[in-house]
């Protein structure tokens, strides 16, 4: 063989090892489990210098150009859950067209046999539809599964069963949180936010475990059409401190949770391309090392 054919064959193999590893790479890790946890109104300025989630920043993954979806509130927590505002343009209780009928993370869970719950602060009862609670601290506006006819309500629990469900062992492989309207930054401080979120996040992130994450999100900005959020994800399989250069917004999120839970992705959120730059050694190669310090794409 000569020089030539020796140098054609090699860049020959090393190009398919290239293009095999990036295939393998351009997946959504399988998560074992997932939080999301949804705060209020608030500029990614308001918010990126608070301590607690300063810290949190500097050792997950953001994003510089994640936006929401709507104004007001409402619309953006059932575009999260279900791949679309389903008509829902206010924070009208009941929402407009409720019950709705539509696929959400709900339905998709319990029909691919996986656990999941929501945790609100405030909740009144368990599988409560009662539109606010205890001085308006709780308001169904931020909790969109209620709107829905084709779920298990059972899975909607008061948020101090989340502490109990962690210790003993029963995580649900999809949890969403949400705080009351003191500690979510809607009636609150931004510093009052900042320390509930240090207080209950760390056991949070530390429950989901080696394959799992913590996705913490803003369901609107203050104002304006721009609509720009700061949401950062945490784990084990997250670059520490990196910053995705990509447009996304809360359908792109569903689209991520979904692939990384194995669910199909409903509505908008299916002709998404889910975030694919974020992760450490998503293929699962275990000779895969973290990448060290900040850094940047503009990538998947």
């Amino acid at each position: 063989m000569t020089a030539a054919a020796s140098f054609t064959r090699l860049a020959s193999i090393v190009g398919f090892a290239f293009v095999v590893a990036t295939a393998r790479a351009e997946v959504v890790p399988p998560l074992d489990h997932v939080i999301v946890v949804v705060m209020e109104n608030k500029n990614p300025e308001d918010v990126n210098d608070a301590s607690f989630i300063s810290g949190l920043v500097r050792s997950g993954a953001t994003f510089s150009d994640y936006r929401a979806i709507a104004h007001p509130s409402q619309p953006n927590y059932v575009a999260l859950w279900s791949g679309g505002t389903q008509g829902i343009d206010s924070n009208r209780c009941p929402a407009t067209s409720s019950p709705l009928m539509t696929p959400n993370l709900g339905t998709l869970s319990e029909s691919a046999g996986l656990t999941w719950r929501a945790y609100a602060e405030n909740l009144p009862a368990a599988g409560s539809d009662e539109c606010f609670a205890d001085g308006k601290r709780y308001s169904r506006k931020h909790a969109p599964w209620t709107n829905f006819g084709n779920i298990d309500h059972r899975n909607e629990r008061p948020f101090a069963e989340l502490a109990a469900d962690i210790a003993a062992g029963r995580l649900p492989r999809l949890a969403f949180v949400i705080p009351n309207n003191s500690n979510n930054m809607h009636d609150g401080s931004v510093a009052q936010g900042d320390d509930w979120l240090a207080r209950n996040l760390p056991g949070m992130i530390e429950a989901v475990g080696p394959n799992g994450i913590v996705v913490l999100t803003w369901d609107e900005n203050r104002s304006g059409s721009e609509n720009r959020i700061l949401t950062v994800v945490s784990g084990p399989r997250v670059k520490r401190g990196f910053v995705s250069d990509r447009p996304v917004n809360h359908y792109t999120m569903l689209r991520t949770l979904c692939d990384g839970l194995a669910l199909p992705p409903p509505g908008a959120a299916a002709a998404e391309r889910p975030m694919l730059d974020i992760w450490v050694n998503p293929s699962g190669d275990p000779k895969a090392e973290q990448e060290p310090g900040a850094t940047r794409s503009t990538g998947s």
